[in-house]
């Protein structure tokens, strides 16, 4: 208890010297600052940028084409992580593929296209058709990526039906995300746990 004393004394002496002796002061004041502010960790910040639609019955336009997403892509990404799941119940009836039957009718088609592209000539730096259930693993990308706009674009066509009975209800439903990943800074003295500066 006794050696908390002259600390505190310390403390209030730098405190009132520095009040009382202008410029000097504020050095005094900023040296006891950063005395006492923790140590910034380095982090990594994500923006997922997703499109994920279910169909539903009531929905007579079964068409689902939105407009593209904008990514802005700059030097500091790290990495990118792109997911793809879709889910169209009844494309296998005992024992049977359906989904060449219904191929044209239910479909995703998902594309990541770089800044530039020309949509009509150029592959998309990523991409995935689906007509049938999909779950392929989550796939990551790393540097060097082409500084600018990208655009993520899906089209899709699918069909949902509620039903008195469950077992012939379904709901063809897909979701696409790509996450874009970005180094940051953390402060120990920041407001909000979450917030961690872009470097």
């Amino acid at each position: 208890m006794r050696q908390v004393k002259p600390l505190v004394m310390l403390i209030l002496t730098l405190l009132l010297t520095s009040s009382l002796s202008g410029c000097i002061g504020l050095v005094a004041s900023r040296e006891l600052m950063e005395w006492t502010r923790g140590v910034p960790e380095t982090d990594e910040k994500t923006q997922a940028y997703q499109f994920n639609h279910t169909f539903e019955s009531t929905n007579l336009d079964t068409f689902f084409n939105p407009p593209p997403q904008e990514i802005e892509f700059d030097s500091e990404v790290k990495s990118i992580r792109i997911y793809f799941r879709v889910v169209m119940d009844f494309s296998e009836i005992g024992g049977i593929d359906t989904n060449n039957l219904t191929s044209t009718v239910r479909y995703v088609h998902a594309r990541l296209w770089e800044p530039g592209a020309d949509k009509n000539v150029d592959e998309p730096f990523w991409q995935e058709n689906a007509t049938s259930d999909r779950y392929p693993p989550q796939q990551r990308f790393y540097p060097p990526f082409e500084v600018g706009t990208w655009e993520l674009e899906v089209e899709a066509q699918g069909y949902g039906l509620t039903t008195i009975v469950d077992q012939i209800s379904f709901h063809d439903e897909f979701e696409v995300s790509v996450s874009v990943v970005r180094p940051c800074i953390l402060f120990p003295e920041r407001a909000n746990e979450d917030d961690c500066v872009p470097v």
